[in-house]
């Protein structure tokens, strides 16, 4: 049975101009150069996702998009506004079929508690179904939400059915001066980019395989894995 491949993403909060002026808006369209994976080289977007779905997909396949989309007005005008646009540009682009033609929601509140984080395990790790190949990114949310995101992806491999985590992003960008445009500041700062930490998803993995082994020495066995002397060795 052929995978379906799905994109995760965390809607931003940041400010938008409530008179309507999206030159005044704070969440501004980037270029975060590829860091560590080809794939990932796009032109500029809002949502570091969208290089990922473009280094991803190919013509022709059959999509999901999963937006986890907070409580309040900021993150629903930059859901409306610049997200759902972004996706179907690049669905148009890539000739790709969106599954059931719509972006799929997981609602959050606006709050930190540990009873919301633990709704939105739930929520996560039930929309991810058998069969699926699972690319996200960890740019936005709170503090807590890339954790509960990572966490979900964790059980989905584990626990779920023929489930792959196939790539998991972060994007970096500080924007320092604003009289040069998008492409001169991603030049500008030497770790504006995205960034694929999918390696570190694995490593956890690893992790859990070396402690049900017992393995005698495992801070050895992963030095060894990652390539990495040891400084202690003489």
């Amino acid at each position: 049975m052929s995978k379906t491949k799905t994109f995760i993403s965390i809607i931003p909060f940041q400010a938008h101009d409530k008179n309507g002026n999206k030159e005044k808006d704070s969440l501004k369209s980037a270029v975060y150069p590829a860091k560590g994976n080809s794939k990932l080289e796009y032109g500029a977007t809002r949502f570091p996702i969208i290089p990922v779905i473009n280094g991803y997909a190919e013509k022709g396949d059959k999509i999901r998009v999963i937006a986890i989309l907070t409580d309040g007005d900021n993150f629903n005008y930059n859901y409306e506004t610049y997200f759902k646009t972004e996706i179907s540009d690049i669905i148009k682009a890539k000739e790709l079929i969106l599954n059931e033609n719509k972006i799929e929601i997981i609602r959050t509140a606006d709050s930190e508690d540990t009873e919301t984080q633990l709704k939105l395990f739930l929520d996560i790790i039930i929309s991810i179904s058998d069969h699926q190949d699972i690319y996200a990114c960890i740019t936005y949310g709170t503090k807590p939400t890339p954790i509960i995101e990572s966490m979900a992806l964790n059980y989905a491999y584990k626990i779920k059915k023929d489930v792959s985590v196939g790539c998991i992003v972060y994007g970096r960008y500080v924007n320092d001066n604003p009289t040069l445009t998008v492409e001169e500041n991603a030049k500008n700062k030497e770790n504006n980019g995205i960034y694929d930490t999918t390696s570190l998803f694995y490593l956890d993995s690893i992790v859990n395989k070396l402690a049900d082994m017992k393995v005698p020495n495992p801070e050895k066995a992963i030095r060894a894995m990652l390539g990495i002397g040891d400084n202690n060795e003489h």
